[in-house]
């Protein structure tokens, strides 16, 4: 059997299986969380995966009784809103259908778990009493076939444009860049802390000047793009819709960004340093301050579908714009390798203590954001 061009790891670690007309089980990978919390991206994945698996069923049975077809149907928009930490283990996925219909469709999905790891441990996989809403999800689907046809582009581009590569007019010589490591300005990032067990998926490049140890106002303020191959298990397999799911949440140098704009609202609401910043010392792309991001909603907009056999390289562009009481925007653009667009996102995070994730949760904690 081939395998699916996500790569196996990742078909098994987003697998849902059906358990009723509407109701779902899955199991969230511990490989694909950060710390001991599942990566909201990759929970994404998830869901993604319930609301196609939901309507080829529905497809399937229309079928099967020899009534009109009816035709799958993808997501097109999902609006996410993350409620209480999740764990790795088991999920019920419940599916609530709010509009069927032959060109726009609309569900709403809640994904729960056990209150804590403990009471998960203690129950049976088909006891799905006392369970707490973790996520919740409106997903909105189409079919693919409805939306075939040339797009028409409004006029948009990247701006400031994408660093040059190696090739006449600054493109990008991907095959080098995967081999060495390096084309043009692009080089690849560091490796993930042993934590990110989620981070560890991704091939990150960036620009090699932002990769580079800066001032705190300076990764403050620089722009954050990268190119990335997707890497389950660290083995480089392919982007596929599922996939791209989790690359919207996915990027350690935003990440970093937000970490020194929280560092410069702390430092300088204690008094600590100039509005200038020139009291800084040199500080390591890692951060002056540790912090973590978990996502509070997440809004995806897909653009264009990729194609079944996948792409090896998307393009983020990510833009905080301010981070205010420890809250902070995000703005996500991802293109394929001829600047088409596949997907924007829109986020908002929190900017807090790491411990957080590395801490399990007890029945005693709310685990609420």
């Amino acid at each position: 059997m081939t395998d699916p061009a996500h790569s196996s790891t990742f078909e098994n670690a987003i697998a849902v299986t059906p358990v009723n007309a509407n109701t779902y089980s899955a199991h969230l990978d511990p490989a694909w969380c950060i710390g001991l919390v599942p990566h909201g991206g990759y929970t994404a994945s998830v869901l993604y995966r319930t609301a196609v698996t939901h309507f080829a069923r529905k497809a399937a049975a229309a079928s099967n009784k020899g009534g009109k077809p009816v035709l799958p149907q993808e997501p097109i928009a999902l609006q996410i809103t993350f409620q209480r930490r999740t764990f790795a283990g088991p999920a019920v996925l419940t599916v609530q259908e709010i509009k069927r219909g032959a060109r726009v469709s609309t569900i709403h999905v809640t994904l729960s778990q056990a209150r804590d790891e403990a009471a998960a441990s203690t129950k049976s996989p088909d006891d799905n009493k006392d369970l707490e809403v973790k996520v919740l999800a409106y997903i909105t689907l189409s079919p693919p076939e409805a939306e075939e046809g040339p797009a028409v582009r409004g006029p948009w581009d990247l701006s400031p444009a994408a660093a040059p590569g190696s090739l006449a007019g600054g493109g990008i010589d991907f095959k080098v860049l995967a081999e060495t490591g390096r084309d043009g300005e692009w080089e690849i990032g560091p490796v993930a802390a042993p934590t990110l067990h989620a981070a560890k998926h991704l091939r990150a490049y960036g620009p090699a000047a932002t990769l580079k140890p800066k001032t705190v106002t300076e990764r403050a303020m620089q722009m954050v793009e990268q190119l990335s191959q997707f890497a389950p298990g660290g083995r480089v397999a392919r982007w596929t819709n599922e996939a791209v799911m989790y690359l919207v949440d996915i990027f350690p140098a935003a990440l970093d960004r937000m970490g020194a704009m929280e560092a410069t609202r702390v430092l300088r609401a204690t008094g600590t340093r100039t509005e200038t910043g020139s009291d800084e010392k040199v500080a390591p792309a890692a951060g002056l301050v540790q912090f973590w991001y978990p996502t509070v909603t997440m809004n995806i907009d897909l653009k264009s579908r990729l194609p079944a056999a996948g792409v090896e390289w998307l393009h983020s562009r990510v833009v905080t714009r301010m981070v205010r009481g420890s809250r902070a925007d995000l703005e996500v653009l991802i293109l394929d390798q001829e600047g088409e667009l596949v997907a924007t996102s829109t986020q908002v995070a929190l900017v807090v203590d790491p411990a957080r994730n590395v801490k399990g949760r007890t029945a005693k904690g709310s685990g609420k954001l």
